[in-house]
């Protein structure tokens, strides 16, 4: 009917736009289908051919590989022994010092019981070396032998562990005597403006010719210098083995312990004393009993530790110069005594007019002068020493 013919089939109709939009998406679906079939071919022969490659190829082929592969970069604290002298060395271990300082006081310990049976009585021990029924005559103790004589039996069996160290070289002493030479060379660097190299020429020097060439040198202590130089040739010689052990110990004592740890000795021997002062006043409150004086042995054997150790400490310490000397030697530079030269004379200059005040004045600046160049190389504790004579002195 009318002027549109229909069609009588049974397709449907399609859209014009409709159809133009799927005949697009089907031919990307098309293409992307064979762009990855032929990827998946290509990829095929390559695999083949890899695996056909022979040995010699693969061999040519490893260095560049190996090339292009980036060297791992080492971590830190883990490169050999020869990576350099900035690498950390590991101490000795103070084991064996700890070791020998209980074996000794073991040592000591049994020592002691013995001794404590032989000067009683009558002794019965519960067990040994633990707790003992003492009686001098009609006196009867119980002493308990552990803490009565802790601080002897730590005292001694330390002093022979360290004899015994030193005897046998042991690395942790050697280690410190070590460092203690070092120390001791750079100080002469110091004192001599010399270099490291000269040092060592120094020391191997004759000591005759070591004290005929410093004794020109006005600028330093010819004593301490020749005492330092002494010192490190004495520990070398404990160090490879062809000296005795008393140098490398008095070394180390001298020139490492004392400089180190006096104030700390000397605070401990102030320490035991107050504390052995406290337990003789719980003692007199009676707060102790007579018949168990383990408590006021152990105070007692605190106490003479800490003596003992400052007495060595006072034994090693090197003698300081005396204070006469230094004032001897302030008057002779200002007097014009030897090696000295004495202090010129103010002269006025010819357009001013100075006054007495004026001439005291200008006296007491060169004065100051020359004894601060006297004084310059003198230790702090000579220079204390002074200032505290001076003000005594009024």
């Amino acid at each position: 009917m009318g002027d549109r013919p229909e069609e009588q089939s049974g397709e449907a109709i399609i859209h014009p736009k409709r159809s133009t939009r799927n005949a697009v998406r089907e031919t990307q679906y098309c293409v992307t289908t064979t762009t990855s079939t032929e990827q998946k071919k290509v990829r095929e022969p390559m695999a083949t051919q890899e695996a056909a490659t022979p040995p010699v190829r693969a061999e040519r082929s490893a260095p560049a590989t190996a090339a292009r592969t980036a060297a791992p970069k080492p971590r830190l604290g883990v490169d050999d022994r020869s990576s350099g002298p900035n690498r950390k060395t590991k101490k000795p271990s103070a084991l064996p010092l700890l070791l020998l300082t209980i074996a000794g006081a073991v040592l000591v310990h049994v020592l002691f019981c013995l001794l404590l049976g032989n000067t009683g009585d009558e002794i019965s021990w519960k067990p040994f070396g633990w707790l003992a029924d003492v009686r001098y005559g009609d006196a009867q103790f119980i002493v308990n032998a552990v803490l009565s004589f802790l601080a002897f039996d730590i005292l001694f069996g330390f002093m022979i562990a360290v004899a015994v160290a030193f005897a046998i070289r042991l690395p942790f002493f050697r280690d410190r005597v070590y460092h203690t030479v070092i120390d001791l060379k750079k100080r002469l660097q110091l004192q001599l403006s010399a270099s490291a190299d000269e040092v060592d020429s120094i020391l191997r020097n004759d000591p005759e010719n070591n004290a005929r060439l410093l004794a020109r040198r006005d600028d330093i202590n010819l004593d301490s210098v020749e005492n330092e130089i002494s010192a490190i040739n004495a520990a070398q010689a404990y160090l490879s083995g062809k000296g005795s052990w008393r140098g490398g110990m008095s070394t180390y004592m001298r020139f490492h312990f004392t400089e180190e740890y006096t104030n700390v000795v000397t605070g401990m021997a102030y320490g035991g004393a107050a504390f052995l002062i406290f337990v003789v006043g719980v003692r007199g409150l009676k707060f102790i009993p007579a018949n168990k004086p383990s408590f006021v042995i152990f105070a007692l054997g605190v106490e003479f530790t800490m003596l003992v150790l400052l007495a060595v400490t006072m034994i090693f310490s090197i003698e300081e110069e005396r204070t006469d000397r230094i004032l001897r030697q302030m008057v002779d530079a200002i007097k014009g005594g030897k090696k000295h030269a004495a202090l010129p004379e103010p002269e006025p200059e010819p357009a001013l007019q100075l006054t007495r005040g004026d001439y005291e004045r200008m006296v007491r600046e060169q004065m100051d002068k020359k004894i601060l160049q006297v004084m310059s190389d003198k230790d702090d504790d000579a220079l204390r020493r002074i200032a505290l004579d001076l003000v005594s002195k009024g």
